[in-house]
C-alpha cells in the first residue's frame, strides 16, 4: 500500500508540473490584441499674447475634433456586426479544419468511458471503430499529446487561417485542459467508493461527448459552435477578431 501511494503521489505531480507548462506555453504565446491608443491631441506650437487669441484656438480646435461618445457608439454599433459575420463558416475546407481539433479531447477523454465500454460492449466497439486508427497513430508516436497540444496552440494564433477554424483550435484545447482537474482527482490517495468514481468518470464522458458531439454537428452544418458555458466564453475572448 505505501508503494502504490507513492507512486499516486509522483503521478499526481507530474500531472500537476505537464499541466502548468502546457498552460505557461499557451499564454506566453505572441497572440493578436487590439491596442487602443488615446486619441490624438492637437499641440499647440505657440501661444499668442493675448488671452483672446489664445481662447479662439482653444475653440476652434474643440469643434474640429470628433465626440468621443460618437466615436464609442459607432464602435459598439460594429462590433456586433463583425462577430455575426464570423459566426458562419464557409467552404467545406473550413468545416473540416474546424472538426479535426476536437480528436484531441476525445483521444485524450477516452479513458473515462472505460465503465459504459464494459457495461455496453457496442458501445466499445464504435468507438474502437471510429477512434481506433488515430489511437493506433496516437500510441505511436512519441509524446504525442504534446506534439498534438502544442501543434494546436501555434495554429490557432496563426491569422491566416479563417476565424472559425482559430476558434475551433482553442475550445478543442480548453476542452482537453479541462481534462485534467478530473484526472488529478482520480490520483489523489484516497479511498472513493467505486460507485462514486464510476459515476464521476461516466459524468465526465458524457460532458465530453456532448460538447465535442455539438461542436461537430455545429460546424458541419456551417455555424460556430459557441454556446458552450465558460468554455465558449474562454474560447471567444483567446481567439479575438
Amino acid at each position: 500500500q505505501l508503494e502504490s501511494i507513492k507512486t499516486r503521489i509522483t503521478m499526481v505531480t507530474r500531472s500537476i508540473a505537464v499541466a502548468i507548462c502546457a498552460t505557461l506555453f499557451v499564454l506566453l504565446l505572441p497572440g493578436t490584441c487590439n491596442c487602443f491608443a488615446p486619441a490624438p491631441g492637437i499641440i499647440i506650437s505657440s501661444i499668442s499674447s493675448t488671452s483672446t487669441t489664445f481662447t479662439r484656438t482653444i475653440i476652434q480646435e474643440n469643434n474640429s475634433m470628433p465626440p468621443r461618445c460618437a466615436t464609442t457608439r459607432t464602435t459598439a454599433t460594429l462590433l456586433p456586426m463583425s462577430r455575426n459575420n464570423n459566426n458562419e463558416i464557409k467552404g467545406p475546407a473550413d468545416r473540416a479544419l474546424s472538426c479535426l481539433p476536437y480528436l484531441l479531447p476525445l483521444l485524450d477523454g477516452e479513458r473515462y468511458g472505460r465503465y459504459l465500454f464494459y457495461s455496453f460492449p457496442l458501445l466499445g466497439q464504435i468507438d474502437a471503430l471510429l477512434l481506433g486508427p488515430f489511437k493506433i497513430i496516437y500510441g505511436s508516436v512519441p509524446f504525442a499529446q504534446f506534439i498534438a497540444f502544442i501543434g494546436l496552440s501555434v495554429l490557432s494564433r496563426n491569422p491566416e487561417l479563417s476565424r472559425p477554424v482559430r476558434f475551433n483550435m482553442q475550445q478543442a484545447l480548453l476542452l482537453d485542459i479541462a481534462l485534467i482537474i478530473p484526472s488529478l482527482l482520480q490520483q489523489i490517495p484516497i479511498p472513493m467508493p467505486a460507485v462514486v468514481a464510476n459515476s464521476g468518470s461516466n459524468f465526465v464522458f458524457y460532458v465530453l461527448v456532448a460538447s465535442v458531439g455539438y461542436s461537430i454537428v455545429s460546424n458541419v452544418t456551417g455555424k460556430v459552435p459557441n454556446k458552450i458555458p465558460i468554455v465558449s466564453e474562454a474560447a471567444e475572448s483567446s481567439t479575438g477578431f
